[in-house]
């Protein structure tokens, strides 16, 4: 009985064989074919050539995919939580109902990429381009997007909640109906079309809203507003007036 739990104890000391990736899965990748529904968890995939491949329903769950091209691939419904694609090219780009919950995204390039439905609560995007991209429906909840450029992006009907946005750039982005309750929008350009969307409780400070389009929006205060600065173009619900901001200095 003794050895029965000693044998016990020592399994549990070793990770399950679906916690790692499969190693023909790793040579159809090195192979240079796609590989949809494949097991690569935590793979070793750094600056991978992935351009334009098929990895639908993938599992790259913790995987090092780090400076990797992933530009034109489609990875519609696979999970990469917690997987390390800072600096990765996914321009046109496939990840719809994808699952990016925790992973790393600083500096990755989403340019024009299809996100709608993907679940990327936080998620690290520091410094990441997600211009033109769609994400709408998408979770962001608690995301860190400081200093991204979202210039042109859809968030239609996203949860952006809590998500750090400072710095970041949303000149012509689509945000209708969008939460941004709790988010941090200091310092951010949002020059964006935001009806219906909600502003409880986040923060403004140093905000630029020229020519953005708040009407309907919910949970805008006087008091976020007179943190933020606008110009005649800022459309506000009724009963909210915003300053000028100042000139820029060449």
């Amino acid at each position: 009985m003794r050895f029965f739990w000693v044998l016990i104890a020592g399994l549990a000391c070793f990770p399950a064989a679906a916690d790692a990736f499969d190693p023909a899965d790793l040579a159809r990748l090195q192979a240079g074919e796609g590989c949809a529904g494949c097991n690569l968890s935590a793979a070793r995939l750094t600056g991978m050539e992935l351009a334009g491949r098929e990895f639908a329903g993938a599992d790259f769950s913790r995987a090092d995919l780090s400076d990797a091209d992933l530009s034109g691939a489609r990875l519609a419904i696979s999970n990469l939580s917690k997987a390390d694609l800072s600096g990765a090219d996914l321009s046109w780009a496939d990840l719809s109902d994808a699952n990016l919950a925790g992973a790393g995204l600083e500096r990755a390039n989403f340019l024009r990429a299809r996100l709608n439905r993907a679940d990327l609560a936080g998620a690290r995007l520091n410094r990441a381009v997600l211009r033109g991209a769609s994400l709408s429906y998408a979770s962001l909840a608690g995301a860190f997007l400081a200093g991204a450029d979202l210039g042109n992006a859809v968030f239609a009907d996203a949860n952006l909640s809590r998500a750090d946005l400072s710095g970041a750039d949303l000149t012509g982005a689509q945000l209708i109906g969008t939460d941004l309750s709790r988010s941090d929008l200091s310092g951010a350009t949002l020059r964006a079309f935001m009806p219906r969307a909600n502003f409880t409780g986040a923060n403004l400070t140093g905000t630029d809203l020229t020519d953005a389009f708040l009407t309907g929006a919910r949970g805008l205060t006087q008091a976020q507003l007179d943190r933020a600065c606008g110009d005649g173009k800022t459309k506000l619900p009724e009963g909210l007036t915003i300053r000028p901001c100042l000139a820029r200095q060449d």
